[in-house]
């Protein structure tokens, strides 16, 4: 390895650290909004049915269902929108989409009961 390389080395893992910390906190708004969700229905007097997630998820291939519980469906529904968009987004769109995910993760941690959830508006936001 020459000089310039191993130079390079910690600059390239730092870029792909702060990468994937991004989509984790994607992630982890994922799960998040589908634990707050889960805490509210009752509140709400609300089922997961009534936001569109029945607990049926598609096989792989298939045509087939299998049963997952509707907050797992939600989660992994949320993660697949949030890495469409990171994928297939400019860079500015990928900052556009990390920062809300960050921001709406914020509003959520500061947030105290079932009605104090404010989301920012941000329109990848699954709750909307």
């Amino acid at each position: 390895m020459s000089l310039k390389s191993i130079a390079f080395l910690p600059v390239f893992m730092l870029v792909a650290f702060l990468g994937q910390g991004c989509n984790q906190t994607c992630q982890q708004l994922c799960l998040a909004n589908a634990d707050y969700v889960t805490g509210c229905l009752e509140a709400w007097d609300a089922q997961w049915s009534d936001f569109g997630y029945d607990g049926l998820m598609p096989v792989a291939g298939t045509n087939d269902l299998e049963p997952v519980a509707p907050a797992e469906e939600y989660r992994l529904d949320c993660v697949e929108r949030y890495s469409v968009a990171l994928s297939a987004g400019t860079l500015d769109g990928q900052t556009a989409v990390r920062l809300g995910c960050a921001e709406d993760l914020d509003l959520l941690a500061a947030s105290v009961g079932c009605n104090e959830y404010f989301p920012s508006g941000f329109a990848l936001d699954p709750t909307q």
